[in-house]
């Protein structure tokens, strides 16, 4: 059994911390570029388009109700693709659901970055960045044997200072070690937001070329890494 669980461990390089933090980039990066670039709009964080929806609806608003909720329903057709391709790609046996995932992220952003500016436009781009976005959040979630999430904060942070508070209380330095994982990644998630507001000034509607350079790094981290695994197996 124990042999068992190792294969799958080796067998799962795209949960390496490296990953981790190059997709946590991305996640920072993308909803710095919608919200600045694509009319304020959260790609990856959808609590922010529903709460901005459930705003628009109160002060009547209607030409802003498809702004917020398109990304919306994008986000969950994404999540929705992501378990289609994992279904198919498992049932035959194939390993390449993380890397066809990302694939699918560059190719969706490679559009967006042909995309014109504009109120009209903006929402097609949006959609595709969340789409892309749903496919990352739900096939990327455990990382070194902890469940990190690389396109919100949110749960990051909860998990951080429930770490630090266990750490400190008990003296207990996996814990503090754990606070400071998670932390990382907020940081990163952070840094990733403050490249994406330079690349935006400096490249407008195109700084999505950046980010489709962190997922092929993604990509080929993720096949050296098994193919290192084949090697030593």
């Amino acid at each position: 059994m124990a042999s068992t669980t190792n294969n799958q461990a080796a067998l799962m390089p795209s949960q390496r911390m490296r990953v981790a933090y190059l997709l946590t980039l991305v996640g920072g990066f993308l909803d710095a570029y919608t919200y600045f670039e694509r009319g304020g709009v959260f790609a990856n964080a959808q609590t922010g388009n529903i709460v901005k929806l459930g705003i628009s609806l109160a002060n009547g608003a209607r030409e802003k109700y498809l702004s917020y909720l398109l990304p919306i329903c994008a986000f969950a057709v994404g999540l929705m693709a992501s378990l289609l391709i994992k279904e198919v790609l498992e049932r035959h046996e194939m390993r390449l659901v993380r890397r066809t995932v990302l694939a699918a992220e560059i190719v969706g952003l490679a559009v967006v970055g042909f995309i014109p500016l504009g109120e009209q436009w903006d929402a097609y781009a949006n959609c595709i960045v969340s789409f892309v976005a749903a496919m990352q959040y739900e096939t990327f979630t455990t990382f070194r044997g902890e469940a990190i999430v690389t396109t919100i904060s949110t749960g990051n942070l909860r998990k951080m200072v429930d770490a630090l508070f266990l750490g400190l209380m008990h003296n207990d330095v996996d814990k503090l070690l754990r606070a400071g994982l998670f932390f990382s990644i907020i940081a990163t998630f952070t840094f990733g937001a403050f490249l994406g507001t330079r690349a935006c000034d400096a490249m407008g509607r195109a700084a999505v070329i950046p980010v489709i350079a962190l997922l092929a790094l993604a990509i080929a981290f993720i096949t050296i890494l098994r193919r290192r695994n084949h090697q030593r197996g």
